[in-house]
């Protein structure tokens, strides 16, 4: 009894050690909101893949000024800090397009491990997302949903680069950009509806 007891004690403790130091996990964030508005009036706000300045956290974008698949725009953030992103889809019929980050600048680095790791402007890898527009009985439904990583690869990751940074600068970014959408329309809305899948 006592060897099984013991067995079952460390099986337990390396599950939960398992647990703790797993590598990065994909996040799939959905944000939506309700807009009073019609949704031809709320896509063309956001319809410029070029045109960012319904979105806080953004002070100005460089880009080629198409809404072509392949497109790129650079985010100059109101913090210093730089985004670049690719188009990777782009529906005008649907109300709807997708984009990528291929690139991002850091807002300093960190000691972790015996390693310096920078620390990006939005701490998450491989991020693509998608927003979209749609008509629901004269309102305006506007879905934004982003894939992502946490930013640290390895397992252990520190607090500044883990899924718990990750989705807050994730949600942070949906709400505050989906909320501003609203103002920018001039419309009443719903709040922003969150939901987290891994």
């Amino acid at each position: 009894m006592k060897k099984t007891s013991l067995f079952v004690s460390a099986a337990l403790f390396l599950f939960a050690g398992m647990a703790y130091a797993h590598g990065p996990v994909r996040a799939k964030m959905t944000a939506s909101i309700t807009i009073d508005a019609p949704a031809a009036k709320v896509w063309d706000v956001i319809k410029n893949y070029d045109d960012m300045s319904w979105l806080p956290s953004v002070r100005s974008v460089t880009g080629e000024g198409t809404n072509n698949k392949g497109a790129i725009r650079t985010l100059h953030l109101a913090n210093g800090g730089t985004i670049t992103e690719e188009l990777k889809a782009y529906d005008a019929s649907k109300f709807a397009y997708k984009y990528k980050i291929t690139e991002m600048s850091s807002i300093g680095t960190l000691k972790h491990a015996g390693q310096d790791e920078h620390i990006p402007v939005l701490p998450v890898g491989n991020y693509a997302a998608e927003i979209s527009v749609t008509d629901k009985g004269g309102k305006a439904e506007v879905e934004w949903v982003a894939t992502y990583y946490r930013a640290y690869v390895n397992n252990n990751p520190p607090a500044e680069l883990n899924e718990e940074a990750a989705d807050k600068a994730v949600t942070d970014v949906l709400t505050s950009g989906l909320t501003n959408l609203a103002k920018k329309v001039g419309a009443s809305a719903g709040s922003v509806n969150i939901e987290i899948k891994r």
